[in-house]
């Protein structure tokens, strides 16, 4: 009769495993994150709140939460299409009826795209106009104008085009892009571009982690635990198939070290997926040791024996717990020691193809623009970056008289004037608020590299840390008012930026310069920005052509004045032409009393006067400009034509100031903020390992504890023998990120979880031999 009852307790047994494990299915199948079918579908699916692993007491969180409240970059969703060339007229055309196409399909609530570009200019009043940025005509020189102003555009071609155009990105705002892929596939077909792949892929560019389909979707991580634990908690559930309390604490010990690296994460969700992990393991546990204690009970009672005690058999135990527990303990320690060393990076925001930087400034001041043009160059040569961009590059495409590219103006209500033309610019409406107080930097990010995108992310961090100017004020090197002293130090600010801009220009443009190259940059930078040369003959002769038009346009604006003859235009000239930009309107007003006498008032000969000024000093600028931009590319031994040369050129005009911001102490009276700081899903990823790490090592220590109790109450002090077992499994997942100095993963603590499950019911099944239950 003793293997009746035998069979009988595992009967009640097998019934008490079934509740669990249902019970364990329904919470995996419920509507917590990461799994459940109808998480395997897609993000879009799911409209959950993107930031809702990341903590929530971190400024990572409160940043991203007040960014995603003025960009709308959780709903927004990458198309890419590859094209033959976007910038023939047939492509250029079918840009403007893809993005109408796409535009119209239900769901879809706005599409932004190149054909929402604009080429802006400013006429010598100062007057800006705008027109589509991809217009022109059907032959190969309108192809290459069209090109050559993409790539003025340094924003456009990281928002839209590639800069071969084999590549055209337009970003859609939707809420359940899989339902409308197609819909969005057959538009783009219909469009007329010339595509070379089919389909329609896309990318979030913030995207929920653990949603993304993949080839497991959000069971990978339980997939990964089941087969770390797999062998030893299989084991010891059949260990403990005789004895239905022994497997419940083997299950117990399985489940909590499951569960260990998700329970103790900074996020809701997170512990969410770790206690259903956790449940879904010891429930496998208990099925494994009631599926081996009723084939048992069947055996024997087929045989007509009784089952025999637990305890007995061949098995020599301190032996064995000698030979394993040995190089276990060694295993162990070894890895308590190198713990320190341990890093974090979970990658869950992987599929994300960029992030980005928001800056918080009056975007109106060139002062704070050009803060964020440093940032934009020095995140554009940092190593896994395939590109940079921000609203400081829209300048640099801006035509302006007698030159065909853009500058920083050094008025504001000059870079007023242009980003208030441009707010309807596909670009600016994705990088810039309407208020101009807020702007973000996009960093597209290069996986081909090889380089972690944390990496990056650290490296921007110690660069905002140490590097970046977060409070300026705006001094005129150029007027006479300010300190001395001061304006020196602007200078050599000015000089500074100059030459840390063009090397960076050159190191993007595959220019390895060497020791000469750079001395040679560092003194003509230098140069410019304190002692500007100048061309003495080729000075007077523009200076004399600037008064002349100057002459002519007061003429035509004042009816009882007239152009005065040539010889007044002459020694008007010899008076002014060589007057240093830091010089006083007074100066300018003597010289044209002579020659306009009572015909002009006083107040109105002031104005003419100081406008007079400001067009000589520009004059100025430009032509020394010129010629130090001439030192700098011979010295470098850089190509005189091209996007490089006027990058160069357009850093020698800043060297010449005249403004510049001069880094200013906390509570500074009038000093301007220019507040960045990193958002998006390297940031997010960046945070939850930072938050995650040290509640990870503390607790692998409380499981660690709880093993050991759990060990005591089954098989008494003596089974704490086995301690070290139940740890071994997992101490190799902490040595080798350690000594390869790698960061941990998602996955990996996945990893991390199922080897501590399998050893904890290991130890636990065989130190449980030592007291009869």
């Amino acid at each position: 009769m003793t293997h009746v009852r035998a069979l009988r307790r595992q009967m009640v047994f097998v019934l008490a495993g079934a509740v669990v494990i249902v019970a364990a299915m329904s919470g995996a199948l419920a509507a917590g994150p990461g799994t459940g079918p109808a998480r395997v579908r897609s993000i879009w699916e799911d409209r959950r709140d993107v930031l809702a692993l990341v903590p929530a007491d971190t400024d990572t969180a409160r940043r991203g939460r007040e960014v995603l409240s003025r960009f709308p970059l959780g709903k927004r969703v990458e198309l890419t299409l590859q094209v033959n060339n976007a910038f023939t007229a047939q492509n250029r055309r079918a840009l403007a009826r893809a993005q109408g196409l796409i535009a119209a399909i239900p769901g879809v609530r706005s599409v932004v795209g190149p054909a929402g570009l604009l080429a802006l200019s400013v006429n010598d009043a100062g007057q800006v106009t705008a027109g589509p940025l991809l217009a022109g005509g059907n032959d190969d020189d309108a192809t290459e104008a069209a090109r050559q102003r993409m790539i003025h555009r340094g924003d456009a071609i990281g928002w839209f085009v590639s800069r071969d155009g084999t590549e055209v990105r337009l970003q859609l705002e939707v809420d359940d892009f899989p339902a409308i892929q197609g819909a969005v596939a057959a538009a783009a077909s219909s469009s007329g571009l010339v595509l070379l792949s089919g389909g329609a892929p896309a990318q979030p560019l913030w995207p929920v982690p653990g949603d993304t389909p993949g080839p497991l979707g959000p069971w990978s991580p339980l997939m990964i635990v089941v087969l770390l634990m797999a062998l030893p908690a299989g084991a010891a559930a059949v260990a403990c198939r005789r004895s239905g309390l022994r497997a419940l604490l083997v299950a117990l010990a399985g489940g909590l070290g499951a569960a260990a690296p998700a329970l103790v994460a900074p996020a809701a969700r997170l512990r969410d997926v770790g206690f259903q992990v956790g449940f879904g393991a010891a429930a496998m546990i208990l099925a494994v040791a009631t599926i081996a204690g009723i084939t048992t009970a069947v055996r024997a009672a087929r045989l007509g024996a009784s089952v025999p005690p637990e305890g007995a058999g061949p098995v020599d135990r301190a032996r064995l717990s000698f030979l394993l527990v040995v190089p276990a303990l060694a295993l162990v320690v070894a890895a308590v020691a190198v713990s320190p060393g341990l890093t974090m990076g979970t990658q869950l925001w992987r599929p994300t193809p960029m992030f980005f930087v928001s800056v918080r400034g009056d975007m109106n001041q060139p002062v704070v623009l050009r803060e964020l043009r440093r940032l934009t160059d020095f995140l554009r040569g940092e190593p896994g970056v395939a590109h940079a961009w921000s609203i400081a590059d829209l300048f640099f495409a801006v035509a302006t008289p007698k030159q065909d590219f853009g500058s920083i103006p050094s008025e504001p209500q000059r870079v007023r004037a242009i980003l208030t033309r441009a707010r309807s610019d596909a670009a600016v409406r994705l990088e810039l608020t309407a208020d101009h107080g807020e702007a973000l930097v996009g960093v597209r990010l290069d996986d081909d590299s090889g380089v972690d995108r944390l990496d990056v992310l650290d490296r921007l961090t110690r660069y905002l840390r140490t590097a970046h100017r977060d409070r300026l004020i705006a001094i005129d090197v150029t007027d006479g008012r300010v300190d001395p002293s001061l304006r020196a130090f602007g200078r050599g600010i000015l000089a500074a930026d100059a030459r840390e801009r063009v090397l960076r220009i050159c190191a993007r443009s595959g220019r390895n310069l060497g020791a000469p190259e750079g001395e040679a940059i560092e003194r003509a930078v230098r140069r410019a920005a304190l002692l500007p040369s100048v061309d003495v003959g080729r000075m007077r002769a523009e200076a004399a052509g600037e008064i002349h038009r100057f002459l002519e346009e007061l003429a035509l604006a004042e009816a009882h004045v007239g152009l005065p003859g040539p010889a007044e235009r002459e020694r008007l000239t010899d008076h002014l032409w060589a007057e240093p930009p830091g010089g006083r309107v007074a100066d300018f007003v003597g010289p044209l009393r002579v020659v306009y006498g009572k015909r002009l008032s006083a107040a109105v000969l002031e104005t003419r006067a100081g406008q007079l000024k400001a067009r000589l000093a520009d004059v100025r600028r430009r032509h020394s400009a010129e010629v130090n931009f001439r030192e700098i590319l011979s010295g470098a031994d850089l190509p005189s034509e091209g996007v490089l040369s006027e990058e160069v050129r357009d850093a020698t005009l800043d060297a010449m100031g005249p403004l510049v911001g001069v880094p200013a102490a906390a509570g500074a009276s009038g000093a301007l903020t220019v507040d960045a700081a990193a958002v998006g899903g390297a940031a997010c990823d960046r945070a939850l390992s930072d938050a995650w790490l040290p509640r990870l090592k503390l607790g692998l220590v409380i499981v660690g504890l709880l093993l050991a109790l759990l060990l005591v109450l089954s098989g008494g002090a003596t089974a704490l023998g086995w301690w070290p077992v139940g740890l071994a499994l997992a101490a190799p997942l902490v040595l080798v990120p350690v000594i390869a100095t790698v960061p941990i993963g998602s996955l990996y603590l996945a990893a991390l979880g199922g080897a501590l499950a399998g050893g904890g019911a290991l130890a636990l099944a065989c130190g449980a031999g030592r007291r009869p239950a």
